[in-house]
């Protein structure tokens, strides 16, 4: 029988956090997009460069801080953004061990609890929901193209719904066009 309320209570260690924002920033936001362009346009002009050193006095120099340029700003770009990652986990002081929010699904909505209150509360109805993606290891459950609550799958397993229940108490409720779940295997 199909669950009418399923509690999660949400253990976010820094790994799972690492995980969510490379696929936010990189995959569904496509930041990676600019920077592969940027490198992709100095690289060729590098070789321009390269190509008319026997011909062009100061070809070669040109070149190589084009290609200089070129792959160290999206090096910069990466390694900023990876370094903000660990002071991000740093400052939001993540554990495996310590409950981030508890999340409880029922035929209303999506509920959302702080761990240090229970006056910290949302509420999102199901036709609020932007969209649910199943990763390795975590369901994203965005309320808004910028606002996700994670749902680790180990935070699952403890807590006690199946990741089959999950599933579908979001088919219930959302849109296909909503769900993004991995293949089952």
């Amino acid at each position: 029988m199909q669950p009418h309320t399923i509690t999660i209570a949400s253990k976010i260690d820094p790994k799972t956090f690492y995980r969510f924002a490379i696929f936010d920033t990189l995959t569904l936001r496509r930041r990676w997009l600019s920077p592969a362009i940027f490198a992709g346009i100095f690289l060729f002009c590098s070789l321009i460069c390269f190509s008319m050193v026997n011909r062009t006095q100061g070809a070669a120099l040109l070149g190589a801080v084009l290609l200089t340029v070129g792959l160290g700003v999206p090096a910069v770009y990466f390694g900023v953004f990876f370094h903000s990652l660990k002071v991000q986990s740093k400052t939001l002081k993540l554990k495996a061990s310590s409950v981030a929010y508890t999340v409880t699904l029922d035929e209303t909505g999506v509920h959302v609890t702080g761990k240090k209150a229970a006056k910290d509360h949302a509420a999102f109805s199901w036709e609020q929901i932007f969209g649910v993606y199943e990763q390795s290891g975590c369901i994203y459950l965005y309320v808004s193209p910028r606002q996700a609550f994670l749902l680790p799958k180990a935070s699952l397993e403890s807590t006690g719904p199946s990741l089959q229940e999950l599933r579908a108490m979001f088919a219930d409720h959302l849109t296909a066009e909503k769900l993004h779940f991995a293949p089952i295997g």
